[in-house]
């Protein structure tokens, strides 16, 4: 850069910086939303055709830097378009969810002369960043009855809420909807597990739970023989299950609980979830190695 030699031992000129130790790798949600559709709940209602979703973890911190670098992967979003300005920015949302309100975030946009207002209890507005609309949403402030979905995933889950959203969900038909529940139903009893043994011991949630699961359950299952005849070792697979049995474990749920070993499930979650107690499983585990 000649035109600034003249200030050569002031400067320093970093050649290609690197934006991160590791390579960049956005990971967001984008909801794509037409033009005729309206979204009635307190976190949709400002829905634009494209609608970038952010899910920080409790445990992350929310401060301005990370949404900047929220701002910054919806720009990159923005510049992806087939051709030249494809996807407009008139077009675009940005939406920060997060189980506790970022107090010293919302006091440090406001000295810096950002407003954040209150649209709805829970969905806090940030204006003055970029032209884009900024939405920070605070799960456990959320009164919206729709979002129920939202609200059971957080710490301290109002039992009430879960137990309408486990009779809700135990009803639905459509296989997207199922199996978002139970993403929702894992990330939920993860984070009440005491609330959930309680429900447990309740007959009519008890059910709903294993309705829920019956699904994944039962893929589980399909799986576990079919992964057995690939391998060509059902004759291994029925050992296992005569050890099983032995154990006092149906045959059925020994090949659910062998798949979902297979697929990652932690020990804790199976036993949890088909209710036997956490020895049974981890022999099981011990027996498939």
């Amino acid at each position: 850069m000649l035109s600034l030699r003249a200030y050569a031992k002031d400067i320093e000129l970093e050649r290609e910086h690197p934006l991160s130790s590791e390579p960049l790798r956005i990971d967001y949600l984008v909801i794509k939303k037409r033009h005729d559709v309206y979204v009635d709940n307190a976190i949709g209602r400002d829905y634009r055709t494209y609608n970038i979703i952010e899910y920080k973890n409790p445990n992350d911190e929310l401060n301005v830097d990370v949404l900047w670098k929220v701002i910054g992967y919806t720009c990159i979003f923005k510049s992806l378009g087939k051709t030249v300005d494809e996807i407009k920015a008139s077009e675009i949302t940005i939406s920060i969810f997060r189980a506790a309100k970022p107090v010293k975030l919302f006091k440090n946009l406001r000295e810096k002369g950002v407003r954040v207002k209150e649209q709805d209890p829970g969905v806090y507005k940030v204006y003055g960043m970029i032209d884009i609309p900024i939405s920070i949403v605070v799960i456990s402030e959320l009164r919206d009855s729709s979002l129920k979905a939202l609200s059971v995933m957080r710490k301290k889950a109002d039992e009430d809420t879960v137990r309408q959203f486990l009779e809700e969900a135990s009803k639905y038909t459509e296989p997207g909807d199922k199996r978002f529940a139970d993403a929702v139903l894992q990330i939920s009893t993860m984070s009440n597990k005491e609330l959930y043994d309680k429900l447990k011991g309740d007959t009519s949630m008890c059910e709903a739970l294993r309705e829920l699961m019956a699904d994944e359950l039962k893929d589980a299952e399909n799986k576990g023989v079919e992964l057995g005849i690939e391998k060509g070792i059902v004759q291994g697979i029925e050992q296992g299950i005569e050890q099983g049995i032995e154990q006092g474990i149906e045959q059925r749920d020994f090949d659910k609980i062998s798949d979902m070993l297979r697929r990652g499930k932690k020990p804790e979650e199976i036993a949890e979830f088909c209710d036997y107690p956490l020895d049974q499983i981890l022999d099981v585990q011990n027996k498939l190695k």
